[in-house]
């Protein structure tokens, strides 16, 4: 009977512990992943849920890619992931704002991530539909209207600039990409999105900072990198390009993210990831979202100045004769 009743008992012990596991394995599930200060993902092609999929992965931000919908009598933006042919991509409203407002309203803090003040970061890039005639893609304005109308309803978890004002939000909205006008976000006295803009906007009369906070530049053109050169590490002349391009930038009270860093191979990848970080790029983007969380989530390592071994003195011993 005894040995029956110590069965029993290291049975429910071990369903205990099992339920304990399971509980702290759901915990870690809810919780998401460690957040990336500086990922960024890009989520052109999709998934069709980017916000979502940014957000619990732990990324800082998220890029997608927007165009108008010539199908309806009301201007609606879609996404530009690849779908199932005869099935639309998903409203812009449906798969991004709307996740992200929920997040927002979920979380005590009113943010997309819980324990940090920072915003999110929305990066949106237009890709207008090529004219059927001439097959040039034009910049309408129609997408930045159509965008401002769906922006407005959110106004409260957005940063907003006003009257030459910006006011920190939880979801910052940056358009990327060559087609956006500028003169529509120059002229706004109160608007819900912001200009990634270049590294010429650092002299004297580029846009102002309250205009286009992020700087951008494709890296690759810049150093002279050749898709057929390995670098598993940067020459010393690329270093130093890099990182006076970064320190310009912060002394602007810019952030910084490049353009056009290479995505293979992985060792070509990694160094370059490597010398963003440590150059202190604000945002370092990538379509291979498990691999710059991976890369991400590693500590960061230091290097030292080399120092010499140092050796104790020992007196000559004295000759006794």
């Amino acid at each position: 009977m005894d040995n029956a009743l110590a069965t029993v008992a290291t049975g429910l012990a071990g369903l205990a512990t099992c339920g304990a596991l399971g509980a702290i394995a759901a915990s870690k599930v809810r919780r998401g992943r460690p957040y990336l200060a500086t990922g960024l993902f890009v989520a052109l092609d999709g998934p069709i849920d980017p916000a979502a999929t940014a957000a619990r992965a732990g990324f800082a931000g998220v890029e997608v890619g927007v165009r108008i919908d010539p199908d309806t009598t009301t201007p609606t933006l879609r996404l530009t992931c690849a779908m199932p042919p005869g099935e639309p991509p998903p409203t812009f409203e449906q798969a991004v704002l709307a996740p992200l407002a929920a997040r927002v309203a979920g979380n005590p803090l009113g943010r997309v991530h819980a324990r940090r003040a920072e915003p999110f970061l929305l990066m949106v890039r237009a890709e207008p539909e090529p004219d059927p005639e001439t097959g040039a893609v034009l910049a309408t304005g129609r997408e930045y209207d159509t965008l401002d109308l769906l922006l407005r309803p959110h106004a409260a978890i957005l940063t907003q600039f006003l009257g030459g004002r910006v006011v920190p939000g939880a979801i910052t909205v940056v358009l990327t990409g060559a087609h956006w006008s500028r003169a529509d976000l120059l002229g706004a006295y109160e608007r819900y999105a912001f200009l990634e803009g270049r590294f010429s906007d650092l002299e004297p009369g580029g846009l102002p900072v309250g205009v286009a906070p992020i700087v951008t530049e494709s890296l690759a053109a810049r150093l002279g990198f050749d898709a057929q050169e390995d670098w598993p590490e940067f020459p010393a002349e690329a270093r130093h390009i890099l990182r006076a391009l970064v320190r310009a930038a912060h002394d602007d009270g810019r952030r910084v993210r490049f353009a056009d860093v290479p995505e293979a191979p992985r060792r070509v990848r990694n160094a370059f990831w490597s010398e963003l970080r440590a150059a202190e790029v604000d945002v370092i983007a990538s379509r291979h979202r498990g691999a710059l969380a991976r890369f991400l989530r590693r500590p960061v390592q230091r290097t030292y100045k080399h120092r010499a071994v140092p050796v104790r003195y020992a007196a000559p011993e004295a000759n006794i004769r």
